[in-house]
């Protein structure tokens, strides 16, 4: 290993995801930090507050802007000056890592580095353009509830049109942010020909998955006095099969789908919280709700399921997916985006067509129905996990940022 592959590096996190709040976002940039701190990296992390108790995480200061929420998501509302102007005031950054740019933050953090001569990584961690799409939609849709059919038709129309033009502006706002930046790192190939789509150019873009804590999601968790109570309660005493849901009570993550199992003589367990908590109660009045749970909670409450079914079909990449494959689970999830990489069908799960609630019970009703079939399912998953540990896969992101400092070297030759 040479010099420059040696060299610690200091780095500039700048991330569209306030790091107090669990999703997708924030949860990779701390365990990236983690990993900085293990290798003594220097870093400093820019992101929507609030911030994690004491202003700092993994011993990294942590500075916070102004956010709105939107759907229980603290999103950046900062003006670009005063950030970029922090940035260039700031410590020279060697990279500077932009976690999911689509608000005035990331762009502020693109502009920054192309001032300052810096290159900058770029995560494509969340397909804004597809919800986009879909909230326009349902906000036009709205407005038909209770009108008479053969009186919308035309409201059908513009709401179909509406979707497309949102989700057109916002491709066009990913395409600018991304192709600003020295590298685009994509979570899957789903993902990077979504981004191609958009008009990123293609030689920018890298992929990059996300890693997973094995050490904390296993199988082994299955033999503790804790998960044979938990599993004992939620089977009825083995009577049925616990069938799990992991994630954000969120319209994107399309939790309402689930209504397809009534009828199948299982047991669902939901896990997560969000906007959509309420709403979900009464479609699924027969289901357990944990609420939010994290660290042994969350491991244990995995290690109870007998199948984990993941319902979003807006995703760049699916992270509970990986958790419960590390966790020896058969997977069942829709044919798009991340999961299509993700999940080898009829060897680690199962993939349903995508809103198709009739495919999702069959997949549902076949597991069910095969044991064997199943406990296979769940250590093939589990094989195809090993080895995606988070400090490797951060360990891979360092190698992207040593990649964009030879860019941006070439660059400005």
């Amino acid at each position: 290993m040479d010099d420059f592959e040696r060299r610690k590096l200091n780095v500039l996190v700048v991330s569209e995801s306030s790091l107090a709040q669990t999703n997708g976002v924030s949860g990779s940039v701390m365990r990236i930090l983690d990993r900085f701190a293990e290798r003594g990296f220097e870093a400093r992390v820019i992101a929507p507050q609030p911030a994690p108790k004491g202003g700092t995480y993994a011993g990294f200061a942590v500075d916070e802007v102004p956010t709105v929420a939107i759907q229980k998501f603290n999103v950046a509302i900062s003006p670009k000056t005063p950030i970029i102007q922090s940035i260039e005031n700031g410590p020279k950054p060697d990279v500077i890592h932009v976690a999911a740019p689509i608000s005035k933050l990331g762009h502020a953090a693109l502009i920054a580095g192309e001032e300052l001569g810096v290159p900058t990584v770029a995560i494509y961690q969340t397909d804004v353009a597809q919800y986009a799409r879909r909230f326009a939609r349902e906000a036009i849709d709205g407005v038909t509830d209770g009108v008479a059919p053969h009186h919308t038709g035309w409201l059908r129309k513009v709401s179909k049109a509406a979707g497309e033009k949102a989700e057109d502006i916002v491709a066009k706002r990913i395409a600018q942010m991304h192709n600003m930046a020295t590298l685009t790192l994509a979570p899957t190939n789903q993902a990077r020909q979504r981004l191609e789509s958009f008009g990123v150019d293609p030689s920018l873009i890298q992929l990059w998955g996300r890693g997973v804590n094995s050490a904390l999601f296993n199988p082994a968790r299955t033999g503790t006095a804790h998960v044979r109570e938990l599993h004992r309660e939620w089977s009825h005493d083995g009577a049925m099969p616990v069938i799990g849901y992991v994630g954000r009570l969120a319209p994107e993550k399309q939790v309402e789908q689930l209504v397809a199992l009534d009828g199948l003589d299982v047991q669902l367990v939901v896990v997560g919280g969000g906007p959509m908590a309420e709403e979900l109660h009464e479609r699924l009045p027969h289901a357990v709700f944990t609420g939010m749970l994290h660290g042994d909670d969350l491991a244990d409450a995995y290690a109870a399921l007998d199948v984990f079914v993941h319902t979003g079909n807006e995703e760049t990449f699916g992270q509970t997916i990986q958790e419960a494959m590390a966790s020896g689970l058969p997977v069942i999830a829709p044919a798009s985006g991340g999961p299509i990489d993700l999940v080898d069908s009829n060897v680690t799960g199962l993939l349903y067509h995508p809103n198709d609630e009739n495919d999702l019970r069959a997949c549902v009703a076949r597991l069910v129905e095969d044991a064997p079939l199943r406990r296979l399912m769940g250590t093939n998953g589990l094989a195809a996990v090993q080895g995606r540990t988070w400090p490797m896969m951060v360990d891979r992101l360092i190698d992207y940022y040593r990649l964009a400092l030879d860019l941006n070297l070439a660059r400005r030759a």
